[in-house]
């Protein structure tokens, strides 16, 4: 009996550090991926060791720079629930990074609560992958932080909360992504003297906004879509911004990706290489976009700090305006397009809502005939694109 428990017991230990050794050759294997993958980001990433605890892998000392730039140094990083190989590719559950918190000068900086979720390092053979991940060797669900603060003087000018950013590949391969850039807080008061007084002038002591939108992309069609994004600032105003452009396919970005790499190898040929991107581009074409700016009081106080810094009163900044816009637009030699901005702009001007700049063409316009008509008749751009500048129509009743 006793010696069968000692074979067992022996047979047990040597099963364990035989487990151990085959957990730590993965972990310097999911290392060494992972710098190759941060490589061909043009990202270096360097550690001192790696090790496995259970399911996790632990880097040590890891440092990340973009290439040729001086390192950040990380700490320890760990890499939870980690699975795979280089050959099949490698997943990871969750990536917690650690708190910031810095001190530059009068400046002190705190950054909590990042982290990525569901992380890939992709194999080489990616043939059999959706369309987005053949393109990259790097992949990611989710990511975002919780909250940042900067002080100056160890009094609060800006403080940043809840941003994320999130991927979905549907089932029909297409991508969607919605990214949310968090709700800041800006005082003003504490930045440098001549800066506070052109914000207290416009009477923005204090900001609050939010910045977030959504994207998505069609590998089959290379449909490439931004619907909308949207920039939020409380009594100031809205900025949104959409657009849809056709032939972002995977050939196309494969072959810029390769243009763009010669360009790297070997910057004397730029003249070649970037005909060869003007080529590429000729594969793209607009299909619609529109950016809106709808009125918070914003203009009404950026045209009383003008006024009064002129020596002007609204109105006769106003009217100003309404004779330098036909001025400005005459070298276009377009009368109706300058006549349909001037009209736009000075029915903004006078009563402030929204004020909006649309391309919308019966079909997609390719990039080259864009080009083109700018350089040789940048007076048909209006008819070329369906283009239209109008005012108030959002909010009118």
């Amino acid at each position: 009996m006793f010696a069968k428990t000692s074979v067992s017991l022996t047979t047990t230990a040597v099963a364990l550090m035989c487990s151990t050794a085959a957990f730590a050759a993965d972990a310097n294997a999911f290392g060494e991926r992972l710098k190759a993958v941060a490589a061909s980001q043009n990202m270096m990433v360097a550690y001192d060791s790696a090790t496995s605890e259970g399911d996790n892998v632990v880097l040590k000392g890891m440092t990340l720079a973009p290439k040729g730039e001086d390192p950040a140094k990380l700490g320890d990083i760990t890499f939870e629930d980690v699975s795979g190989s280089t050959e099949e590719g490698w997943k990871v559950a969750r990536v917690p990074i650690a708190d910031i918190d810095v001190t530059e000068g009068e400046s002190h900086t705190v950054v909590t609560g990042m982290s990525i979720e569901g992380v890939e390092l992709l194999p080489a053979e990616r043939s059999g992958l959706p369309a987005v991940k053949q393109l990259s060797e790097f992949y990611f669900d989710k990511a975002g932080l919780d909250k940042m603060t900067v002080e100056k003087n160890g009094a609060k000018v800006f403080d940043l909360s809840g941003v994320s950013v999130e991927n979905t590949i549907n089932d029909d391969d297409t991508l969607s992504s919605d990214f949310n850039f968090g709700t800041f807080n800006a005082d003003f008061t504490k930045a440098d003297p001549e800066a506070a007084k052109t914000m207290t002038d416009l009477g923005y002591d204090t900001l609050t906004g939010s910045v977030e939108g959504s994207a998505g992309w069609d590998p089959k069609t290379g449909t490439l879509s931004l619907d909308p994004f949207d920039i939020n600032v409380e009594n100031a105003g809205n900025l949104s911004f959409t657009y849809e452009m056709a032939g972002y396919t995977p050939a196309f970005i494969q072959s810029m990706q390769q243009i763009s790499k010669q360009m790297a190898e070997n910057p004397e040929g730029n003249q070649n290489a970037g005909m060869a991107m003007m080529g590429l581009m000729s594969q793209l074409s607009l299909g619609s976009a529109d950016i809106t700016f709808t009125d918070d009081s914003l203009t009404g106080k950026l045209l009383d700090y003008y006024a009064k810094k002129q020596g002007q009163t609204v109105d006769q900044l106003i009217a100003q305006v309404e004779q330098m816009v036909p001025a400005m637009l005459a070298q276009l030699q377009n009368p109706d397009f300058q006549k349909q901005v001037s009209d736009a702009v000075s029915t903004f001007l006078k009563d402030p809502k929204s004020l909006s700049i649309s391309i919308d063409p019966e079909t997609p316009v390719p990039a080259m005939q864009i080009a083109g008509a700018a350089m040789g008749a940048p007076q048909t751009l209006p008819q070329v694109l369906s283009l239209e500048v109008t005012a108030n129509d959002a909010t009118e009743d």
